[in-house]
Order: C-alpha cells, then structure tokens, then sequence
C-alpha cells in the first residue's frame, strides 16, 4: 500500500514570523562543521597562504568558501525536504547499484586517517612549544607523536560516550570564543585594506613562488604551486568527507520531512521514494522550512569565511614581510605574532585559543566521519540499516584511531599528509557532488520544490570550478611525484 503524500508538519511561531534574531538558535549542527576546519584549513592552511602570496590569493580563498557553501545547502535543501539523505538517492544514479556512496564512502575511508594522523601531529607540535620542550628535531618529533597519541585515546573514548548535544554546544562556544580572538587582532595588525580588497575583487594565480621560498623553503619551492593552492582549498571549509556527516546530523532535527522521518524510523528506509503533497499551502510551508537548513549552513560557512579572511590577511600584513612560511615543526608557533603585536601579555590567549581550534576541529571530526560512513552505508546494507547508530560508530572510531595512529607514527610532515586527502576529498568529489545534486534535485523532486534557476546555475557553476581545479592539482600532485 502506498504511503500518503508528504504533509509538512506546522511551522513553529519563529518561522510564521520570518527571519528574526530568535531563529539563529537553528545554528548548532554547522558550528561543528564549522569548527571541525578551523583547526586545519584556518589556522594553518589560511595564515600560510597569506604568508606566501601574501593578498593574492584572498579571492580565491573567498570563492572556494561561497562554492562549498552553495554544494552544502543543496544536500541540506534536499534533506529538509524530502527527510532523506541525498546518498539515499544518489545509490539510484545510473550505473552499477550503489556504485556512488559505494565510492564516496571508500574514498572518504581512505582520507579519515590522513586527516586524523596530520591534525593531532600538529597539535603534538603546538604542546611542544606551548609546554617549552626542546631538543633535536628526532626528540620534538617523538614528543609531538606522544602527544598526538595521548590526545588521539582522550578524543576517542569521550567521543564514544558523549551526546550529540553536548558536542554541538560545545563547539558552538568554541567558534564564538575563536572569532573574537580574531577579529581584534586582524583590526589591531592595520592591514593594507586596499591591497586586501584588491586581493579579493582581482583574480590572480600565482605560477611561482618568491626567490627568498626557494632559498629558505626547499621543500616548499618543490610543491607545484598549484598543488599549493588547491591544497588550501581542500582544507579549508571541509570537504565531501565532512559535508555528508554534516548533513547527517540533520537527524538529530525535525525539520521539515525531517520531522516524520525521525518520528518514523529514526533512520532513512531504503530506497524511499516519497510522494509529496503539491498543494499550495504545503509547498509554501515546506519552503517555508528551509530557512533552518539556510541559517545553519549560511552561519557556518559565513563564520568560515570571517576565519579565512582573518588568517589570510594576517599571515599577509605578519608573516609575508618576514618571509617566515608556517612549516614543518613550526606549524603554528608563527601565528602567535597575530595577538602579541597587539600586546605580548595575549602569548597565552593565543596559545589556549589554538590548544582548543586544532583539539576541537580533532573531537568533531570523529564524529562527522562516523556519520559520513553510516550515511555511505545506510543505502547498500540492510545491516547496517538495521544496526543502531552507536553500535556502528563504534567501528568506526576504532578503524579511524588505529590507522590514524600508524600514520601518526609513519609520517612526519603534517602538511604532507594531509595533501592527498585535501586535493581528493576537498575539492574534486565536492565538484562531482554539486552535479550529484542536480540530478537528484530534477530526479526526485517535484517542480514546484526544486531548485530555482538562481540556485541551479551557482551550484552548475561550482561544481564545473571544483571539479576542474581538482583534476588539475591532482595530476600535478601525481606527476610532482613522478619527477
């Protein structure tokens, strides 16, 4: 017997009444997206590229951010309204069955390690100076690999007991405390603001690096300096990994179809193709829903591009004229310059500030890429359809851990672990979702409730930019490996 046709459920007061102050309380989810990049594509990958290109590159950094936020809020448009996963629908993509998040999850498996081995080595080097330890680089690399680790087993096992709700409001206070630090010390550091808006209205890429990189940066000057770029626009915002665990925290909510879903099973059925009522009122009212899925995603990639900016203009106006490049077991120490110029009593600030950006960024992500796989797998096994949540997250954490841990203890240039992950997952699959997207979006939904024309050409647009740049660094990347 065929289910009844969608009926969205009642509006609440706060979304009769438009948008309004009281709707920003629908910001929660995206704070963990949000600060689950901070730690790599910020901190890092942001003040680095201000140090080496100084304004430059604040266009492409901004682009980047807007293109990600467009493929974001599609999947999260979709969610609301037809209360399923798009990996639910994509497993029905022409071709082999399941053959799409059959290849996102296998691919998204292989990167969590490179990015849950990378940022807690980083963070093992941040403890070293923040605690005073010195030695050969041999010793600060061990040190940097115990700390990894220790900090690794404490993410882990509070990440296996811990609820979602805690996790969304502790990352929450995490971003507002970060964005404050930020935002006084790019005012106080008096950027050249017209060199930074021309950085931002001109695109220019960069086909080489300064003579002073190749003289004090080797191993920085061999990077092509596309891989470079595209690198920072794998990291920064997050990339496919992330975004399908994102939009899976949408269970935790009721909006929309959201709402009858989580009433229902708790869990996408398989394959559910849902019939939805087009009168008038209820396609208002379902576009009427959407707003939370806008104002989540909008303050997260919105408080994404206030970091980005912020970092790229202060490792511009800081660290370019010393010609000092964060590298190496100096990941982080550089960026303390960002708050001690503003007084050098703010060393601490900024040391606790960065403690929490990486370890928050570490804590999120292996929750984020516990319910990227379960999103991956919900369409293609009936086990884990019927396996609950936790159970599955259990695995997960454990496969992430171990061969985080190898990794952690195998390589020893966080940048340079991270790179394959950063060109793979955060730029090329972000440009295949975008068209992933569209075709669910004509596929599955009825006209009046797909995308507008406005929204269908950005996310067009995006994923043709995502999916070029992608293909580029990759082969660059494979044949800077050849030579």
């Amino acid at each position: 017997m065929p289910e009844p046709a969608l009926q969205y459920p009642e509006l609440p007061p706060d979304l009769q009444q438009g948008l309004t102050w009281r709707a920003l309380k629908y910001f929660g989810a995206g704070a963990i997206i949000a600060s689950v990049t901070i730690g790599s594509g910020e901190t890092l990958f942001a003040s680095r590229g201000g140090a080496l290109f100084g304004y430059t590159l604040l266009w492409c950094f901004v682009a980047g951010t807007l293109m990600k936020g467009i493929q974001v809020y599609t999947a999260a448009r979709y969610m609301t309204l037809t209360g399923e996963h798009p990996m639910t629908h994509w497993s029905l993509f022409p071709g082999p069955r399941g053959w799409v998040p059959l290849t996102i999850g296998g691919l998204s498996l292989l990167c969590f390690p490179f990015w849950l081995s990378g940022l807690p080595l980083a963070l093992g080097t941040l403890l070293n100076w923040i605690v005073g330890l010195d030695g050969t680089d041999d010793q600060l690399l061990f040190y940097a690999r115990v700390w990894g680790t220790v900090n690794t087993l404490l993410i882990v096992a509070l990440t296996g007991m811990q609820s979602y709700k805690i996790l969304e409001k502790g990352q929450v206070f995490i971003v507002g405390l970060l964005l404050s630090c930020m935002f006084a010390a790019v005012f106080a550091a008096r950027p050249d603001w017209f060199a930074a808006l021309h950085g931002l209205a001109v695109p220019t890429i960069p086909d080489h690096y300064e003579p002073w990189i190749a003289e004090t940066y080797a191993s920085i000057a061999s990077r092509p300096p596309w891989v470079e770029i595209v690198t920072y626009l794998g990291a920064v915002g997050g990339g496919t990994y992330d975004y399908v665990g994102y939009i899976g925290c949408f269970r935790e909510k009721a909006w929309g179809a959201l709402g009858r879903a989580r009433r229902t099973s708790g869990v996408s059925p398989a394959l559910r193709l849902l019939s939805i009522d087009l009168s008038e009122r209820n396609v208002a009212r379902g576009k009427r829903w959407l707003l939370p899925a806008q104002i989540d995603t909008g303050m997260a990639f919105f408080c994404v591009f206030l970091f980005t900016v912020c970092f790229v203009v202060l490792g511009a106006v800081i660290l370019h004229p010393q010609q000092v490049i964060p590298d190496g077991n100096d990941l982080l120490t550089h960026q303390a310059q960002f708050l001690t110029n503003v007084h050098p009593s703010l060393l601490l600030l900024y040391q606790v500030g960065i403690f929490f950006a990486f370890w928050g960024t570490i804590y999120g992500a292996y929750e984020i890429y516990a319910r990227t796989a379960f999103e991956c797998c919900l369409p293609v096994s009936r086990k884990i359809r019927t396996m609950p949540y936790e159970k599955f997250r259990g695995g997960v954490l454990l496969y992430c851990a171990t061969f985080g841990l190898l990794l952690l203890w195998t390589l020893d240039d966080p940048v340079a672990i991270v790179t394959p992950a950063a060109l793979l997952g955060g730029v090329f699959t972000c440009g295949l979702w975008c068209f992933l997207m569209i075709w669910a979006d004509r596929r599955f939904l009825p006209g009046p409730l797909r995308m507008g024309k406005t929204l269908l050409t950005l996310t067009a647009l995006s994923g043709a930019a995502l999916t070029a740049m992608g293909t580029k660094a990759i082969w660059d990347y494979l044949m800077g490996l050849l030579t």
